[in-house]
């Protein structure tokens, strides 16, 4: 493996680490350790982000496939790099960093179709948790994403094993309003993952609700109840 690749790599195992050192420490209470590490984590991110917009891979946002081996593991490592990036600027409620970082992974998941879809929903979740957009007006966005979604889980098996695209595709329904549908996914990410309760499931769509009704989005209130409802409903799988 290129020098360039091995040396991303490393970055993004540190800044998986630093994460999980900052989720342990904010679920007990210690704010500002846990934001020291995410911050660490969020310095390294940004380290790989640069490695991988350097040459010879500087001209992946522009590539058109075919991609050389080495370019396609280095485009799969800037899609991922730009997510976990991401997700600590969201940690660190610089949203609409956050955002950016996310559409930036998001493009290019699109650009080259692959099978990951975690920086295009993430933009999502973050545009209605900066009260960018009225929750109606993503709705094109969300359905074509829940085909995308559905269409991975009927094509390739594998992709639903770990569950998390389950809990992806449960979200989006939740957001579309679909609500069975939403249960059934959420409820195989329950069984997938060998998570019993819902409120894991359901976190992110509290926290987007109690935005939406911050920002007088008209459909606030129809989270909230659906919220209420898949908790009630999902009580009882286990």
């Amino acid at each position: 493996m290129p020098r360039t690749l091995e040396a991303v790599k490393e970055l993004l195992q540190q800044v998986a680490s630093e994460r999980k050192k900052g989720d342990a420490l904010r679920k007990v209470g210690q704010e500002d350790r846990a934001r020291r590490a995410y911050e660490a984590g969020l310095a390294r991110a940004e380290q790989a982000v640069d490695l991988l917009l350097q040459p010879p891979y500087d001209a992946l946002p522009s590539a058109e496939p075919p991609l050389s081996t080495e370019h396609e593991q280095a485009l799969l490592e800037l899609v991922e790099a730009c997510g976990v990036r991401g997700g600590l600027l969201q940690r660190l409620t610089r949203i609409p960093e956050a955002l950016t970082s996310y559409k930036e992974g998001g493009e290019l998941e699109a650009q080259f179709q692959l099978p990951g879809t975690y920086n295009r929903l993430n933009a999502l979740r973050c545009t209605l948790l900066s009260g960018a957009q009225h929750l109606d007006s993503l709705q094109p966005q969300l359905q074509d994403l829940a085909e995308i979604i559905e269409e991975q889980l009927r094509s390739d098996p594998k992709c639903g094993d770990s569950g998390w695209a389950w809990a992806d595709l449960g979200d989006v329904h939740a957001l579309l309003g679909q609500l069975d549908q939403a249960q059934t996914a959420y409820a195989t990410f329950m069984d997938k993952s060998e998570t019993k309760s819902p409120e894991r499931t359901l976190e992110v769509l509290g926290q987007i609700a109690v935005q939406l009704q911050r920002s007088g989005d008209p459909g606030a209130v129809r989270l909230h109840d659906a919220i209420e409802y898949l908790r009630g409903r999902l009580q009882g799988v286990r």
